[in-house]
C-alpha cells in the first residue's frame, strides 16, 4: 500500500504536540487530524479521535495490521522531519536577510 503524508500545521510552543498530519492510503482514501507528539521515548504518531466520554477517547480510524501502522508512522515522521528542515532553512534565509537590511 502507497502510504503519503503532508504536514498540514506544525507548533513550536503547543506542550506536546508538535504537528497534525494528512494522510493518503494508495491515492484513495484520506486521513485528517493524524496528530505528532512529543512524548517521553521520542516522537509519535496518533491516528484521529473523539472524545466518547469526559477525559475517554476513541480512535475514529486505525490501521488493522502493524505493518500499515509502521508505515503510516515512518512517513508521517520522515514527512515531520523534512517539514522542520525546510522550516530551519527558511528561517536562515529570513534572519539572512534581516541582517543584510541593517
Amino acid at each position: 500500500m502507497k502510504v503519503k503524508s503532508k504536514i498540514v500545521a506544525r507548533y513550536k510552543d503547543n506542550g506536546k504536540l508538535k504537528a497534525i498530519a494528512t494522510v493518503c492510503l494508495d491515492g484513495k482514501f484520506l486521513i485528517t487530524g493524524v496528530r505528532v507528539a512529543d512524548c517521553r521515548k521520542g516522537l509519535a504518531v496518533f491516528m484521529p479521535s473523539r472524545e466518547v466520554q469526559e477525559g475517554e477517547y476513541k480512535d475514529i480510524c486505525f490501521p488493522i495490521t502493524a505493518g500499515l501502522y509502521q508505515k503510516i508512522k515512518d512517513n508521517v515522521l520522515e514527512t515531520y522531519h523534512r517539514s522542520e528542515e525546510a522550516a530551519e532553512q527558511e528561517s536562515g534565509v529570513y534572519e539572512e536577510e534581516r541582517q543584510n537590511w541593517k
